[in-house]
C-alpha cells in the first residue's frame, strides 16, 4: 500500500510550506539590521488578509497532504491538480511582483518556490494519469 502513496507529491507540498516559511522568515529577519518593518497604518490587529495567506499557503497544504495519504479517487487526483497550478499561478505572480524592487534572499527563494510548484504540478498530472488502486 505505502508504494502506491504518491511520497514526491507529499514532499513537494511540504517543502512548499518551508519556503514559504522561510519567505515570511527573511521579511522578519531585516529588523536585525534595523530596518524598519512595521506599516505606517499598523494599528496592532493582523489584517484578514494575513490569515488568509497563513491559511492558504501554511494550512491547507498539509491539509492537502492528509488527503494524498488517506483518499485516491480520480476527483480528488484532478482536484488536486487544479489547486496545484493554483498555487503555481500564485507563486509566479508573487516573483513577478517581487522583481519590482528586488531582494537578493527573497528572489532566489521564490524562484526556488516557483520551481518546486511547477515540479508539484507535474507529479500531480502524473499522479492522476496513474491507474488507481481502489
Amino acid at each position: 500500500m505505502i508504494d502506491k502513496i504518491p511520497v514526491r507529491c507529499i514532499l513537494l507540498w511540504l517543502i512548499l510550506v518551508i519556503a514559504m516559511i522561510l519567505h515570511f522568515n527573511y521579511h522578519i529577519g531585516e529588523i536585525f539590521y534595523g530596518i524598519d518593518i512595521v506599516r505606517p497604518e499598523a494599528n496592532g490587529t493582523i489584517p484578514i488578509g494575513t490569515h488568509l495567506i497563513r491559511n492558504i499557503f501554511y494550512h491547507l497544504p498539509i491539509l492537502w497532504i492528509l488527503i494524498l495519504l488517506y483518499f485516491n479517487s480520480k476527483i480528488i487526483r484532478l482536484g488536486l491538480l487544479i489547486i496545484s497550478v493554483i498555487y503555481t499561478l500564485s507563486h509566479a505572480m508573487h516573483l513577478v511582483g517581487e522583481m519590482t524592487n528586488p531582494d537578493l534572499s527573497q528572489v532566489p527563494l521564490l524562484t526556488i518556490t516557483l520551481g518546486i510548484s511547477l515540479l508539484l504540478t507535474y507529479e500531480h498530472f502524473k499522479y492522476m494519469k496513474s491507474p488507481s488502486i481502489i
